[in-house]
């Protein structure tokens, strides 16, 4: 399947949508705050960098259970899955993914100031393969440009929740 959330073919994460990147300190936030008047973050970009094997700790996190990313896609599609990654346990140094995503749910976006249109709920299971695949429960006939993924919880990781990669299939429009 063909993935339009990939920064290789022109997809982009719109940081000024989505949730800020996790640091664990207050000098490492200070710093972000700093260079943010010089660069943008490349910490969002990991998750549509199509690494098909992050090693541990190449994700993008934010702070707690509840985050969220927008993401501009390479094309407007008819969005009909969405594949959600993180590291397996087998991969974890400590055997746990406490921080990886449990329950999101995924909304297509006409614009990226809009409110979205709802394409599901998902749960990402801890003991699946390290990236899973979701197909929409009801198919949506809509173009959408952005796509906006709401994580709503993970598997225990009070400090943050991190995600490794995303992708976003479907089909193009031909104009």
């Amino acid at each position: 399947m063909a993935n339009f959330a990939q920064e290789s073919q022109g997809a982009r994460v719109l940081h000024r949508l989505s949730s800020d990147t996790f640091r664990a300190s207050i000098q490492d936030k200070m710093m972000d705050q700093l260079l943010s008047w010089v660069t943008t973050s490349t910490d969002h970009q990991r998750i549509i960098q199509d690494h098909s094997r992050s090693p541990p700790g190449a994700c993008w996190c934010f702070a707690g259970a509840k985050g969220h990313a927008v993401v501009s896609l390479s094309d407007p599609i008819e969005v009909t899955h969405v594949t959600i990654g993180h590291i397996t346990k087998r991969q974890s140094l400590t055997g746990e993914i406490n921080s990886a995503p449990r329950e999101f749910s995924v909304y297509g976006l006409v614009h990226d100031h809009d409110e979205g249109i709802h394409l599901g709920s998902f749960t990402y299971s801890k003991n699946g393969l390290s990236s899973q695949t979701f197909e929409l429960p009801v198919p949506v006939k809509d173009v959408f440009s952005h796509v906006k993924l709401e994580i709503k919880t993970n598997w225990g990781d009070e400090d943050q929740t991190c995600l490794y990669n995303f992708r976003v299939h479907g089909y193009p429009v031909s104009g």
